[in-house]
């Protein structure tokens, strides 16, 4: 080991060692069980905490997991949705998202904030003194706010440079009797040119022959050669199919790489899609991890590569490659890979990987390459694409047409790095056809998304993160709003929360208001549901009459005024 590895490997010893003095406890005090684990492979980005399951309920209490004190607090539609952070000593932080709500004090903090601001969604930094805890007080309720896929706790533990750090090394117990389970094992022929290795990449089938072992079928092939495995993790109590902790590999018994799930940058998390055959997940709905590293792939939960995590392998020798799938917990699985080299103009599978099995020799020559070392352009009809410098990971031949109106960026099978920005030069349309245009990409089904859509002149424009097809589209429907209770002149005294249904079939809801008697008031709006929630426990009104006032706008700017008159007696 180097002298500057092992300073390294000190530095994180001695981080490791001081945050774990704190002794971060159960957030929910009560025995843990996991719908997603830290690491794991989710959309465009690695998962940077545990989701702790409620049973699919809300609004049970969240604590403290360490001394320390709020440092952050937010509400918003997406992402997190209500989250609070807690920072504590030597700047170690811990997360909890997806709250339903605060702690009172905490609660009526933001509350105030909101109905000061006019709006709902808020990020808030309150001084070190405002709110100090305890480990173990409450500081809220668990929900389902935000991008939530159903009711839990997301909660994070992360180091004084905020990246997040894996809770179970830091004191977060999960019971776990259970192995790894593969899923798919892939093997890359590396390709001379080094580019688009996923292209070449070819399933090799597993057999169980004992609990926790796998046999692949054996390899004739010779060459540098790498391997990617699909797997998943379940702990105790729990169908959840979450991520593996530790992999690592070797050949011949000769370790040649260790990955580790023990911390990951947000920085890193972007590198995710490199991290994943993208491809074959986009195709197949399966997440791979490749064990080796190409270029443009920093990351670093990968801990040992022996030549980029490449093997290489000899006419005339027999290999075995072993691949150890280890949970926190120690439980490990192992899959053998027996390999055979050979002289590669009698290797069938090279043969038949020699290039992209969806590729004509046509194909080929219409392919518009993009250079990853400089920006680049093309345009065609009333379309203009930009790709930055480095809009890829690597340097990518794509499919580029315009056909019917409808642009179609090759196929959604090469992860994008940075934003593609399209324009569409729209001098054809009159104003008002031109104020209801907006960007969309079109889905497998051929509805349309909407991309965030911007106008200079007559011309629009929108940066998307994937290929795919793209158009333009016309919004001059505006948003329904539905109240179905109280009726018009209705008295609504009992009830103890107002709900309004908003719905935008084209572009989507971009805004709201909502007033009665003319004042502000505070409605929380549920995406998932399509629901403005307001609490009367607010007391904004005392008068009887409420003449509530509803405005939504959507994404093309075509708004809906929605009004009713009810009577409420005033809260004792």
């Amino acid at each position: 080991m180097g002298l500057l590895s092992l300073f390294c490997f000190q530095s994180l010893s001695l981080e490791a060692q001081t945050a774990k003095q704190f002794d971060f406890d159960d957030p929910l005090k009560e025995q843990l069980r996991l719908s997603g684990n830290f690491g794991e492979l989710r959309g465009s980005h690695f998962h940077a905490g545990l989701d702790l399951k409620t049973n699919l309920t809300i609004g049970k209490p969240v604590y403290a997991a360490a001394d320390g004190y709020v440092s952050r607090l937010k509400v918003a539609h997406f992402g997190y949705g209500k989250a609070l952070y807690l920072t504590h000593e030597g700047g170690y932080g811990s997360v909890y998202a997806h709250l339903d709500r605060f702690a009172d004090d905490i609660q009526n903090y933001i509350k105030n904030t909101q109905y000061k601001k006019e709006r709902f969604q808020v990020e808030l930094f309150p001084s070190k003194d405002k709110f100090v805890v305890k480990k173990g007080d409450l500081i809220g309720y668990t929900g389902n706010t935000g991008s939530s896929g159903g009711p839990h706790l997301h909660f994070e533990i992360r180091d004084p440079q905020s990246r997040p750090l894996n809770p179970l090394d830091y004191g977060i117990e999960i019971s776990d009797t259970k192995s790894p389970i593969p899923t798919v094992l892939r093997w890359y022929p590396y390709n001379k040119n080094g580019r688009n290795v996923e292209t070449y990449g070819q399933n090799l089938s597993l057999t169980q022959i004992r609990p926790n072992e796998f046999l692949a079928e054996s390899l004739a092939t010779s060459g540098r050669i790498g391997f990617g495995i699909g797997a998943y993790d379940q702990q105790d109590g729990s169908s959840n199919k979450n991520g593996v902790y530790r992999i690592k590999t070797s050949l011949n018994g000769a370790l040649t790489q260790e990955i580790l799930f023990d911390r990951i940058s947000f920085d890193e998390s972007k590198f995710m899609n490199r991290y994943m055959d993208y491809r074959h997940y986009r195709e197949r709905k399966q997440r791979v991890q490749k064990l080796f590293r190409e270029t443009n792939n920093p990351l670093g939960i990968i801990k040992i590569l022996e030549s980029d995590g490449y093997v290489s392998i000899e006419p005339g020798a027999s290999y075995v490659y072993r691949i150890e799938l280890m949970d926190y917990s120690g439980n490990q699985t192992t899959i053998d890979v027996p390999i055979v080299g050979i002289e590669s103009e009698d290797s069938q599978i090279i043969k038949a990987s020699a290039k992209p099995q969806d590729q004509s020799g046509d194909d080929l020559e219409r392919l518009t390459e993009i250079p990853n070392s400089s920006a680049t352009s093309w345009s065609e009809s009333r379309y203009s694409v930009f790709f930055s410098k480095g809009c890829f990971y690597e340097s990518t031949a794509l499919d580029l047409s315009v056909d019917s109106e409808i642009l179609r960026l090759d196929r959604d099978r090469f992860a994008v790095y940075k934003p593609i920005k399209i324009s569409y030069r729209a001098d054809h349309l009159g104003p008002e056809d031109l104020a209801k245009a907006y960007i969309a990409r079109i889905d497998p089904y051929g509805k349309p998304i909407y991309q965030n859509t911007s106008r200079s002149g007559t011309t629009l424009e929108a940066s998307v993160s994937a290929l795919g097809n793209y158009g333009v589209f016309f919004d001059d429907v505006p948003p329904t709003i539905i109240l179905r209770q109280p009726a018009e002149g209705q008295w609504y005294s009992k009830a103890k929360k107002l709900k309004v249904t908003i719905k935008d079939k084209e572009s989507g809801i971009a805004d709201y208001r909502a007033t009665i008697n003319g004042r502000f008031i505070l409605m929380e709006y549920d995406y998932k549901t399509n629901r403005l929630t307001y609490d009367f426990s607010d007391a904004i009104i005392d008068e009887a009459a409420h003449n509530l006032k509803v405005v939504v706008l959507d994404n093309a700017g075509n708004s809906t005024t929605f009004e009713r008159l009810f009577y409420r007696k005033a809260d004792d």
